[in-house]
């Protein structure tokens, strides 16, 4: 039983450092970790698709937040979030940790429900294991 719990260790180490080419292991933080890759200096691709700059909803209608995360050596976390920019107040928010793929296409939706307009801010962030980040917003409108 102890050989096998050892072996199976041993994979999941294999597993966790494989992450990434080349580089050491860091924490980051959650106590998990990640292997840093010195020689990615290019950052990720983000193509946000939805929702497009300014435009407008009407209360009760469905913000769909979509598109594209690609990185030539392959992406590791990000975050997108939907704020309400007079109150910043997080509306929505989607935190990924993606290790090994070269791209990704992301999608998530908020009911938004107002009794006056509001102007809101999709925001779409993500690092490499270069530790390259890049984000892009989008801002839009939400009228009663």
């Amino acid at each position: 039983m102890r050989k096998g719990l050892l072996l199976l260790m041993a994979f999941m180490s294999v597993l966790v450092y494989s992450c990434s080419r080349g580089g050491s292991p860091v924490d980051d933080g959650s106590g998990n970790p990640h292997v840093e890759n010195p020689t990615d200096t290019t950052p990720p691709v983000i193509t946000i698709s939805t929702p497009t700059e300014s435009q407008t909803y009407t209360s009760g209608s469905t913000i769909h937040m979509t598109g594209r995360i690609s990185d030539d050596l392959g992406l590791y976390r990000g975050t997108i979030k939907l704020v309400n920019d007079a109150n910043g107040l997080v509306l929505k928010e989607q935190a990924y940790e993606i290790h090994g793929l070269l791209a990704y296409n992301f999608s998530l939706s908020h009911t938004a429900v107002v009794s006056a307009a509001a102007d809101y801010t999709v925001t779409v962030s993500f690092e490499d294991h270069g530790l390259n980040t890049v984000t892009r917003s989008v801002k839009v409108k939400v009228n009663p």
